[in-house]
């Protein structure tokens, strides 16, 4: 019988040893943590860590590897009428996407990790920060119709400089009214790509309603953003050039119509890359 009060005791010293740790735990030693839901700056466990990048880049936070392994190239491109445009570059090849972003995500930052996977389709990119927007200091009154003026200068700088011989303006939220308005006055542009611009959005009446565009366009956009708005897009794209289209996404507004919160691309990516690269 002692030898079985014994054992208990010892057996109920060793269980209350072992539910100790507190303060008295050493440092270093494993302890669990809850694992975090993914975001788009917490990949999920199957994918690489997401880093910021270096430079004046670093401005844009944490990026998918591929973003960091593509080799963007930050760079101020002047011009004495509009002013210094920020921009970045990245890739080789005939064709450039010029790529105009949302009013939210820092300018030029929320397109990286879609130009990343264009880069590595063969497709040459030129992001740039709207005026009034990031990094980019621009002379004068560029709101309205006027916010074409810095897309000119990408463009001119596409044609010039990086040598293209086909120039796709590529356009999300606020950008996608941009490209088409850019479509629309901007001769040395072959085609337009607009995901979710408003079609009421301030200067969008140079487009006339798609009988002002002069090349082809591809406009997407989801049921969500409201009858009225789509219904509008569909209307431009019917008076827009022959070979035009309108994609019906399922949910989304700009950038989420291509990319998931991990970076992943969407059936739509593929569909927009195929469109630029003509």
């Amino acid at each position: 019988m002692k030898s079985r009060i014994g054992a208990v005791l010892i057996l109920l010293a060793a269980l209350a040893l072992a539910g100790c740790g507190g303060d008295d735990e050493p440092r270093g030693a494993a302890t669990p943590r809850p694992t975090p839901t993914p975001s788009a700056s917490t990949p999920s466990a199957t994918q690489a860590p997401w880093q910021a990048l270096d430079g004046p880049l670093g401005r844009c936070g944490p990026q998918p590897t591929d973003v960091a392994d593509t080799g963007f190239a930050p760079e101020v491109i002047e011009d004495a009428e509009v002013g210094k445009v920020s921009a970045v570059t990245a890739g080789t090849g005939p064709t450039v996407a010029v790529l105009l972003h949302q009013t939210d995500g820092n300018g030029l930052c929320g397109w990286l990790p879609y130009a990343a996977d264009l880069v590595a389709q063969g497709v040459q990119v030129l992001a740039i920060d709207l005026c009034g927007y990031g990094e980019s200091k621009c002379r004068g009154d560029r709101k309205g119709p006027h916010q074409v003026d810095a897309v000119g200068v990408a463009v001119r700088e596409a044609r010039t400089r990086l040598g293209a011989t086909r120039v796709v303006v590529v356009g999300a939220s606020m950008g996608g009214s941009v490209a088409l308005m850019t479509a629309a006055t901007d001769p040395d542009v072959d085609a337009a790509v607009d995901l979710s611009g408003p079609v009421d959005w301030d200067g969008i009446e140079v487009v006339d309603g798609g009988r002002a565009l002069k090349v082809p366009v591809l406009v997407a956009m989801a049921d969500g953003e409201g009858e009225d708005q789509v219904t509008g897009a569909q209307a431009i794209v019917g008076q827009a050039p022959e070979g035009s289209r309108f994609e019906a996404a399922e949910s989304g507004h700009g950038y989420d119509l291509l990319l998931d919160a991990d970076a992943q691309p969407l059936p739509l990516a593929e569909t927009v890359a195929t469109w630029i690269r003509g």
